[in-house]
């Protein structure tokens, strides 16, 4: 084994005064790395939201008495008062319109009335919102109301915020 090398001052000296010159250096690379990811992200984040305004915000509101409402709009608060004003506007009277509702973009979405439960899902198929209904209804029925009323469809609202069909019997209950 070799014994280590004695230290000499002037290398010590050289040592202190050489790593000015690379940090000088390293902390012009941090700016310049630091400006490259900042415009990245500020790329990305603006194509994120140009992609993002394809699709519309769909709002569908249920009241307890079968009133709905369903509007879409780029912002979601402007959709939700319209959908709103919708459902009061169906209501006519006073009504619990805005209490329950559910938002999506480019998402089915399906309302069902089971008694005054209300029950609005969406999914990104039909099959998808119509199993998270399902799935709803049934830990609705298990763990809060047992003698939950059969559900009906109420409204049924496609990606594009289009009503599809209406009115059809809808439920996991047996009925009669």
């Amino acid at each position: 084994m070799q014994p280590p090398l004695p230290i000499m001052a002037s290398s010590l000296s050289r040592s202190r005064s050489s790593p000015n010159l690379p940090r000088a250096r390293q902390s012009a690379r941090n700016r310049y790395a630091k400006t490259i990811v900042t415009t990245l992200c500020a790329v990305v984040l603006t194509l994120s939201r140009c992609a993002a305004s394809d699709e519309d915000w769909t709002v569908v509101t249920l009241s307890r008495n079968g009133s709905w409402g369903v509007a879409s709009a780029s912002s979601q608060p402007v959709a939700m008062a319209a959908a709103i004003a919708s459902c009061k506007t169906m209501a006519g009277a006073a009504s619990d319109c805005g209490a329950k509702f559910r938002a999506a973009r480019g998402e089915w979405i399906i309302a069902n009335l089971c008694g005054s439960h209300r029950i609005i899902a969406a999914g990104r198929s039909l099959d998808d919102a119509e199993r998270d209904a399902l799935n709803f209804e049934i830990s609705l029925q298990l763990v809060y109301a047992p003698d939950l009323q059969p559900c009906k469809r109420v409204v049924i609202v496609d990606p594009n915020g289009a009503v599809v069909r209406l009115g059809q019997e809808y439920s996991a209950a047996f009925q009669d």
